[in-house]
């Protein structure tokens, strides 16, 4: 609006300049024409206002280009990588994170036996070793719970005061109480990670609660100086692939002078709830030498267990204790 109004104002001026020298123009030249010199000039007007007018347009047009060429080129992948590592430093710290896998593999029953007799109300410390099977560490967040069977009086939980990175090795300590009546009482703990899940496998506590003298060994004496010595045995399969199962196993020992012996397959479970059907104590007469006995458990539901031989005449003796699984859900 403001270039049209002063447009007009100039060819008003410039009407003015021409009709005053419009006399003696006449006189000269008596062939010029008013509205020809009017139009030429309106042309020459309009012809310098669209000159002052194109900075103007100029001006409004030329930072398009100039952004282009200064602002530095956008790279929306990298900022949001940047946003996500941001994010996960922010809310998972490693300190409350464990990576990896929780497995947990016992090595030994390093104080209190299977099987120990305790007096009613008799307080012992049950200590297990057990090793990180896993690939996580366990942090000072892990600790070893109680799930099952008879508590005697022991806490819910039980803290690790260190670490134990994969591969390595911790006893825990748990502080019970033998029941009041007698009989025998088995309990189960298992590990539980710093985030609250439970591992898959569990270990546990078995006494017996008995009159007399705390602690004391169910001992038979020595038959005329025979011994049984060198005990062991072993397990066909510790992990078959199909379900149901039937596990062999073989037992040894040896027999000093020839006499009769008592003796067992014993058996537990790491899986809560489950209980082996085993065949009852055998008595048999034997030579002096070398014995193999040979044992069968058909097991037909998923369990994580271990089977061992005890001798209790001549005399106790135990073999080492071997370890099984099966996976019915495979």
């Amino acid at each position: 609006m403001w270039i049209t109004i002063k447009r007009l104002w100039l060819i008003g001026v410039v009407w003015g300049l021409l009709a005053a020298c419009g006399t003696d123009t006449a006189d000269t030249t008596p062939t010029s024409r008013p509205d020809t010199v009017l139009t030429a000039a309106a042309q020459t007007a309009d012809a310098r206002l669209t000159e002052l007018a194109k900075p103007i347009a100029t001006e409004t047009t030329a930072p398009t280009p100039l952004q282009a060429e200064t602002l530095p080129k956008a790279t929306p992948s990298a900022a949001v990588t940047v946003t996500f590592e941001q994010l996960v430093t922010v809310t998972a710290p490693l300190s409350s994170v464990s990576a990896g896998t929780n497995l947990v593999e016992y090595v030994a029953d390093i104080t209190v036996p299977d099987g120990s007799n305790f007096r009613s109300g008799e307080a012992f410390r049950k200590v297990w070793r057990l090793r990180n099977a896993g690939s996580a560490t366990w942090t000072t967040g892990y600790s070893l719970v109680f799930i099952g069977g008879s508590q005697m009086g022991g806490p819910d939980s039980v803290p690790l005061t260190q670490e134990v990175p994969p591969g390595g090795s911790v006893d825990l300590a748990v502080d019970l109480v033998a029941p009041q009546t007698s009989g025998t009482y088995r309990g189960f703990w298992e590990m539980r990670s710093a985030a609250g899940e439970l591992f898959t496998t569990a270990v546990y506590v078995e006494i017996n609660v008995v009159t007399g003298t705390p602690g004391a060994e169910v001992t038979s004496p020595p038959s005329g100086g025979a011994r049984v010595s060198d005990a062991s045995i072993s397990v066909d399969n510790a992990s078959p692939g199909e379900c149901p199962y039937s596990f062999i196993f073989t037992a040894n020992f040896t027999l000093s002078k020839a006499t009769t012996v008592t003796y067992e397959l014993e058996a537990g479970a790491d899986t809560p709830g489950f209980v082996f059907s085993l065949p009852s104590p055998v008595t048999a007469d034997f030579s002096a030498g070398n014995h193999t006995l040979t044992y069968t458990l058909d097991i037909s539901d998923s369990v994580e267990g271990w089977a061992q031989l005890h001798i209790s005449v001549p005399n106790e003796a135990t073999s080492n204790r071997v370890r099984f699984s099966l996976d019915c859900n495979q």
